[in-house]
């Protein structure tokens, strides 16, 4: 039988909780917090079927709580242009080597990194450009289960009501990661060592967006748009 008390599995338990906070607050960057620590500690494929779980997990408590605020006609649109992008990831990730792709997603975080390193700015973009970075969104969120970064430019631009951005935020994640999950179903992913680490970290997703609702509920509407706008463009790593 797999021991489940390691220090991989009780860091990554923690890097998830972390993670889920932050998830929480804003409706979205915990996958991508979260998918770094966790490749490191239990590999890319494994990592991929466990925090695209989570993702799913949170965005149903966090959608149940603010759906009466979203947008659901920008929402719907999200959902339709994110998807093409999400269905080439998904192609992506099946015919290309891990080792191969661990590179692009290296890559991804540093080029975010220096972003933030060297230009404080906000990113402007045209509606046709959104569209194109909507598409990018779709295609790491296939590849990495990290679109979230990408994603955010869009919302930022559209929604102005903190509820209104979590809400719609989050009836997105439930269809990517619904999708990218049924993916992985199919294709055999989950398996009996990916179920295990999936429920290694379920205590820190529940505490974690538990944890990040309540410090949401107590941030004014500018500090969550500073919070979201400053997390958002930094995480484009």
């Amino acid at each position: 039988m797999e021991e489940i008390l390691t220090s991989n599995n009780l860091l990554f338990g923690l890097a998830i909780y972390i993670a889920n906070i932050i998830q929480g607050i804003t409706g979205f960057a915990g996958s991508l917090l979260a998918m770094p620590p966790s490749i490191h500690l239990q590999g890319l494929a494994t990592s991929k079927v466990a925090v695209n779980t989570y993702g799913l997990i949170s965005s149903a408590i966090i959608f149940s709580k603010t759906y009466k605020n979203m947008d659901w006609k920008e929402a719907k649109r999200i959902v339709v242009i994110m998807g093409a992008g999400l269905l080439g990831g998904i192609l992506i990730s099946k015919f290309s080597s891990p080792t191969i792709l661990l590179k692009v997603y290296a890559l991804f975080v540093i080029a975010v990194a220096l972003k933030e390193m060297f230009y404080k700015g906000e990113l402007d973009f045209s509606d046709q450009a959104l569209i194109i970075v909507l598409i990018v969104a779709g295609l790491f969120q296939g590849m990495f289960v990290s679109g979230g970064p990408f994603l955010i430019i869009y919302a930022a631009k559209k929604f102005k009501d903190k509820d209104q951005i979590r809400g719609s935020l989050c009836f997105v994640w439930l269809f990517m990661n619904g999708s990218l999950m049924l993916s992985q179903i199919l294709g055999g992913e989950f398996n009996s060592h990916s179920l295990l680490v999936t429920l290694i970290g379920l205590p820190g997703v529940f505490l974690g967006v538990a944890t990040g609702g309540y410090l949401a509920k107590r941030l004014s509407r500018e500090k969550f748009l500073k919070f979201v706008y400053v997390l958002g463009t930094s995480l484009l790593i």
